[in-house]
């Protein structure tokens, strides 16, 4: 993964690459779908919508169509730009463990950036699909349409982020690895 460089006045700002690019644009797609479907939905929900899903239970809790039915969306927008400063801050920008940086030179350095980049991104897409599955959820509870939230899917959603977790620690330990 070569890391081209762009001029920005006396500085000089590393251009992500593609998938990183394209990765980060699924992100805000994400968003935006999640606030459109949202803005679509509440004009067609029926005068009683559902207030709270249970992943456990069937019963819902049904109150009178509100304002509060935006709650999920804003959630989903704070936690979206609280995830971007804080993975900024504490995970792409990290610095190396203290014996790990004399094993890597410049280029690794921005591979290994570019990873965690890329990991974060990955981890911010499977959130904010659940996000979207809980509101779509609601939508179809209050219209009738479903009991609840789909288990299978929702479970499937929470394991792909786990694993995120070895899927970083082996591509790590792969370029640490990697001689060129």
């Amino acid at each position: 993964m070569e890391i081209m460089k762009l001029h920005a006045g006396n500085r000089v700002l590393p251009r992500r690459p593609a998938t990183l690019r394209l990765l980060g644009a699924a992100n805000w797609v994400l968003l935006g779908v999640s606030w459109g479907m949202s803005l679509y939905a509440y004009a067609r929900l029926p005068g009683e919508m559902a207030s709270w899903l249970s992943v456990w239970r069937l019963d819902q809790v049904m109150v009178g169509k509100s304002i509060a039915f935006f709650l999920n969306p804003v959630l989903q927008t704070a936690f979206f730009f609280a995830f971007l400063v804080l993975t900024r801050k504490l995970f792409i920008n990290a610095p190396l463990p203290s014996g790990r940086t004399e094993l890597l030179g410049d280029q690794k350095a921005g591979r290994l950036r570019g990873l965690r980049d890329e990991v974060a991104c990955l981890a911010l897409i499977f959130c904010s699909l659940v996000f979207i599955h809980l509101q779509t959820s609601r939508i179809l509870v209050s219209h009738r349409l479903a009991a609840g939230i789909n288990k299978s899917y929702f479970i499937m959603l929470i394991l792909v982020l786990i694993i995120l977790v070895p899927y970083y620690r082996i591509r790590r330990q792969i370029l640490f690895r990697d001689r060129f």
